[in-house]
């Protein structure tokens, strides 16, 4: 099942996909109580916007064996936040801030909570999970090295993309995931890579953190990023969700 929220007739609404072209309007968020309803829309002319609006984000740094490169492998997940206000969905542009200047794509499984959690084991990490969507954790590198905080680095205007739809039923602990500039693939892996897999992560963060529905996990980004510039096109697919596209520009 692939749940989306688009915008229709002023209104922003959640729906789950019917085919390829369909979307029936669900009656609220699908982590909360809902029903079909009898609309229906054609996915042509519904816009798509981020299939969440998360009250946080917390993100999983250098968690693909692939990412460290000399670096030794963290013993435990090592998370940082992104803020909801740098959240945009697909279609819409990434902003390359003014003062900028090495700005990179990172492709990466994004989780979305489907019920409240606080205290999980890994052996039910997976029960608090609604599903799996696509996550491009747009950075800027000179800001993450250089800043005492990555507030500026990580989660700038637009700096969280998320999107298209919300899938259920998918293994996360293999999927595989890529990112693409102008239709040329510049990472590529496959979750089974994760260095801390999706209950690990859970389990650690939920020891301290509650985590409410609707909030987003991002798991880490295999290989190595590119930079992105104004006029640039990225693309994250993520097996089994689809694909995020976003257009770069210039603040």
């Amino acid at each position: 099942m692939k749940f989306a929220r688009f915008q229709s007739g002023g209104k922003t609404l959640y729906g789950v996909l019917e085919g390829q072209t369909i979307v029936r309007e669900l009656t609220d968020a699908p982590w909360r109580t809902h029903k079909r309803t009898d609309r229906v829309h054609k996915l042509a002319d519904a816009k798509l916007v981020s299939p969440c609006d998360p009250g946080k984000i917390i993100a999983i740094g250098l968690n693909y064996k692939s990412h460290l490169g000399t670096r030794q492998p963290p013993k435990v997940p090592e998370p940082f936040f992104k803020t909801p206000s740098c959240v945009i969905g697909p279609g819409e542009a990434i902003v390359l801030p003014r003062e900028a200047t090495k700005v990179q794509e990172e492709a990466e499984l994004a989780v979305v909570i489907g019920k409240r959690c606080k205290g999980a084991t890994k052996e039910n990490a997976l029960g608090f999970i609604l599903g799996y969507t696509c996550a491009n954790d747009v950075s800027e590198r000179n800001w993450q090295k250089n800043d005492l905080q990555w507030w500026r680095a990580k989660s700038s205007d637009t700096f969280g993309v998320i999107g298209p739809y919300i899938a259920t039923d998918l293994n996360p602990g293999n999927l595989n995931l890529a990112a693409r500039i102008n239709g040329r693939v510049v990472q590529e892996g496959n979750t089974n890579d994760l260095l801390h897999d999706v209950p690990t992560i859970i389990e650690f963060i939920s020891r301290v953190m509650t985590l409410e529905p609707g909030d987003v996990i991002m798991t880490g980004t295999p290989g190595v990023p590119e930079d992105i510039k104004a006029g640039d096109t990225v693309e994250v697919e993520v097996e089994g969700v689809g694909v995020l596209s976003n257009t770069v520009k210039a603040e």
